[in-house]
């Protein structure tokens, strides 16, 4: 597995052939002196989550990008989160993950852990749970930091876990 660190004044950026990792660390100077919150996508027909998350939410239920949007794209891409975060119904169901992560956080802090997992599944983990953790990554949660991961994008489309 290779790995390349690309560091910058605002990110740094983790890459192997499967995972995708951002560090959201503007809001702070060392990455190591705030709590971290864990985001992860993940296919739900891929199996849960290991090890299971504090805080889970599934996307099945919203709209799926028509296909003419999604092929060849995944929720990384521009016109698939824009596609979906047109949708009322998406923005009010971000805007609830963000609400549900803030109440974590705050009972985290309470109880003096330093780290909160979160899973975020769709049917196969490239579209709708991407785009949402990708733009999760994007939001400021003060006080934490926050790595951004996705299981399953990379992966091969089957209906049968590997």
């Amino acid at each position: 597995m290779s790995t390349s660190h690309a560091p910058a004044t605002e990110k740094a950026l983790l890459e192997d052939t499967h995972d995708q990792l951002f560090i959201n660390n503007r809001h702070s100077s060392r990455f190591d002196a705030l709590p971290t919150i864990y985001i992860t996508s993940y296919g739900h027909r891929l199996g849960p989550l290991l090890p299971t998350p504090h805080i889970s939410f599934d996307l099945r239920t919203l709209p799926n990008p028509p296909k003419n949007i999604r092929t060849g794209q995944k929720g990384i891409s521009k016109p698939v989160r824009d596609w979906l975060f047109a949708h009322s119904e998406v923005q009010r169901r971000f805007d609830d993950i963000c609400k549900r992560i803030q109440s974590r956080m705050e009972e985290a802090h309470v109880n003096g852990e330093k780290e909160i997992k979160v899973g975020v599944c769709c049917e196969i983990g490239k579209h709708r749970s991407v785009a949402v953790v990708e733009e999760l990554g994007q939001t400021p949660f003060k006080g934490w930091n926050v790595v951004v991961e996705h299981r399953d994008v990379h992966r091969k489309r089957s209906r049968n876990p590997s």
